[in-house]
């Protein structure tokens, strides 16, 4: 099962990936502006509020396997159909509705790993967003290798369906175990409600701003404002995506050694060092391995904050998973379309300050939480 979780999280990541470096590609082709092609993201994340949520707490109630191979199969329905859209509106109402009926895989294939593996918390989660980290690696590849054979943005989509197939064969022949019986749940007004919960979430939904607030847009910062060129450009956002996955395998090592808390800590700071280099520094070699550093930074915080949210409610963890998800989606919806505003206005070179001042109220946030641990000590 947990590598049902891990492929599943995997490919919606991918689909989520696939969007950031066809942006260039989706801009000239459609004819659009940053503002409109920032809704796009507003849109993916929209449904994905509304789609995770649901299926991450359906989870915890529905026959689990019906619940998560429709959205499996539904996603792969989504995405060739996304392929063949002739404008613009169409391509939007698609992505939004593509995005409630995928987003849950991830969570829901969470939900269940929790439940079965609960002693293996911060490991299966820091493992389960490698993957994802992996998927949105190979969503850049796709793209570029695409683009070089002069082929258009929509192909990446139409792969990424045969790719959701394949996974929904697989998830066929595994058996899923039934969520934990009634008796046990606490109401979601309960569970809402929880300083844990509440503080897991809001901290996720700024690490969303710090995260794809940042690594959507890289594609265009390269390609616009540093003359790079489209095959290069789209392919940068994989090297980001190297340093996520580093710091995500380090995760496991250094639990060993230090808190949650210190591995947030030292993430934060690697990661606001970096930003702030990557956007003072004005050669495009340093930049493109400051990307590398800042990913490595920021790879660590969304599986431990995530961890630190389920471990409030162990035995509902699908409930608890929909809420921390929702809040990331939610911040999806904002940080994205709001850096697009920004360099619509100003460039995308001066949008990433926003990037770092969220970076550094998650670290001002992780410090602050500890002195209030310290005093009611």
């Amino acid at each position: 099962m947990p590598a049902l979780a891990f492929a599943t999280n995997f490919l919606w990541v991918m689909v989520i990936g696939i969007l950031g470096p066809s942006l260039p590609g989706m801009v000239s082709g459609l004819g659009i502006s940053y503002a409109q092609a920032g809704f796009f993201f507003t849109l993916l994340s929209l449904g994905s509020l509304i789609g995770t949520s649901l299926g991450a707490i359906g989870s915890d109630y529905l026959p689990r396997k019906v619940l998560y191979g429709s959205c499996v199969l539904l996603l792969s329905v989504g995405l060739f159909v996304l392929g063949f859209m002739p404008g613009y509106a169409l391509i939007a109402l698609v992505i939004f509705l593509l995005s409630m009926v995928g987003s849950p895989i991830g969570a829901i294939g969470q939900s269940i790993m929790l439940d079965m593996f609960p002693g293996k918390r911060e490991r299966y989660l820091s493992f389960m967003t490698l993957f994802g980290a992996l998927g949105s690696l190979l969503a850049p590849v796709i793209v570029s290798l695409n683009f070089s054979a002069s082929l258009s943005w929509r192909w990446g989509f139409m792969e990424t369906a045969v790719i959701a197939l394949v996974v929904f064969v697989a998830l066929l022949s595994i058996r899923i175990p039934p969520a934990t019986r009634a008796g046990t749940r606490a109401k979601l007004r309960t569970i809402v409600r929880r300083r844990g919960v509440v503080v897991a979430a809001i901290l996720i939904f700024l690490s969303v701003g710090a995260d794809l607030g940042f690594s959507y847009w890289l594609a265009q910062y390269f390609k616009s404002e540093l003359q790079v060129s489209l095959r290069l450009s789209s392919s940068i956002v994989g090297v980001y995506l190297v340093g996520i996955i580093g710091g995500r395998l380090l995760v496991p090592v250094l639990l060993k050694r230090m808190s949650p808390r210190w591995n947030l800590v030292g993430g934060l700071a690697v990661a606001l060092a970096a930003i702030i280099a990557f956007i003072l520094v004005p050669w495009v070699p340093a930049k493109i391995g400051l990307c590398a550093l800042y990913g490595f930074g920021i790879g660590p915080v969304f599986p431990l904050l995530v961890a630190k949210g389920t471990r409030e409610f162990p035995a509902q963890s699908g409930a608890v998973t929909g809420v921390l998800y929702a809040c990331m989606s939610l911040g999806g919806m904002v940080f994205p379309l709001l850096v697009g505003a920004l360099a619509g206005k100003w460039g995308i070179h001066y949008s990433y300050f926003f990037c770092a001042a969220v970076v550094f109220a998650l670290l001002v946030a992780n410090f602050m939480m500890k002195d209030a641990q310290r005093q009611e000590a």
